[in-house]
């Protein structure tokens, strides 16, 4: 079988330096689709979006491929979706035998998936067949972070230390690829103050496999769970806005919301403000006008009475701010 080129995909796009079209001089060929950074490809690729491949030349016909990270649709949004494309215009049908097949370690070239389809019939220019649930989106990477196998950098965090890949983090956070590559930084120890090690280890475990701790999805059965879960919250969602994971921080403020009572909502708005979380702040604000008797706390200058938040001379001149506490 000929080699029918390769496209690389890196930073979520196709590289300029393999948009260029490849013929294979052949009837059957193959073609590799390399993507550099899944995670990010992923994060920057909607549900029903597309990354295409250079056009390629196999048996006399040019043809691209559509990644979709993320699913063709809605109905596919938990599964990488496949097409081959027809890109010639063709005035009688085209019969194609064609495999689709996933290859995690390029050094090993061992298929992990494969799918195999009966002989598709092209009509036209454009015309698509594929597989819209070529295989399910898991991460592979947690299992690394387990292992720590090949881990490079350590981090000291609150007296724990943590090992990690800088190509894994700097492929997902780009305040982790400036701290780690930027000006030649080769040191193999990092330390890291103003964050709990739970709250660090949580960040790790998302960043390698998009999972975010449980305390996010649980559900607060009184006022002490709420207090807590809103505190663990907010320090997560300060660790995604300082490392720059906007889809953690963005979960983190969905979540959050559902949190704001008389007791959370003075710590979660400072942070909020100081976080740029507006939707969040704004859901603050309207907590606090709705509710007469705290805001008539607030305006009677009683912070310290009701409120435990840790910068009470930071809310109150965001009270001030928004027309809610007089000076």
């Amino acid at each position: 079988m000929a080699f029918a080129g390769a496209s690389l995909v890196a930073d979520g796009m196709l590289c300029a330096s393999t948009k260029s079209a490849v013929d294979s001089g052949a009837d059957s060929g193959y073609h590799l689709l390399v993507v550099e950074g899944y995670s990010h490809a992923k994060e920057t690729t909607p549900n029903g979006k597309w990354i295409q491949s250079r056009p390629f030349i196999v048996g006399g016909r040019c043809w691209t491929i559509d990644y979709h990270p993320n699913g063709d649709d809605s109905r596919d949004e938990e599964f990488i979706s496949v097409f081959l494309i027809l890109e010639d215009d063709i005035k009688q049908s085209v019969k194609v035998q064609y495999v689709f097949s996933f290859i995690d370690q390029p050094e090993l070239q061992v298929s992990k998936h494969i799918r195999r389809r009966e002989p598709a019939c092209f009509y036209k220019q454009y015309d698509v067949d594929g597989q819209f649930r070529f295989m399910k989106r898991e991460s592979h990477f947690g299992d690394l972070l387990q292992s720590k196998e090949g881990a490079d950098i350590t981090f000291e965090v609150d007296g724990e230390d943590f090992a990690a890949h800088r190509c894994v983090l700097a492929a997902r956070s780009t305040v982790f690829k400036s701290q780690l590559f930027g000006a030649m930084n080769e040191s193999s120890v990092v330390k890291i103050s103003d964050i709990k090690a739970n709250v660090f280890g949580g960040l790790l475990t998302f960043i390698y496999t998009d999972a975010v701790p449980e305390f996010v999805d649980m559900e607060a059965d009184n006022d002490d769970d709420e207090i807590r879960y809103a505190t663990q919250l907010l320090q997560f969602l300060e660790a995604a806005d300082r490392y720059d994971l906007q889809k953690l921080k963005s979960i983190c403020e969905e979540k959050l919301a559902g949190f704001i009572c008389r007791k959370t909502v003075p710590d979660i708005i400072v942070v909020a403000e100081q976080r740029r979380c507006f939707g969040l702040k704004e859901a603050c604000l309207e907590f606090i006008k709705a509710d007469s008797t705290l805001h008539a706390t607030f305006v009677a200058g009683g912070l310290g009475q009701e409120t435990r938040t840790r910068t009470p001379s930071l809310l109150k001149g965001l009270l001030f701010k928004f027309g809610l506490l007089k000076l």
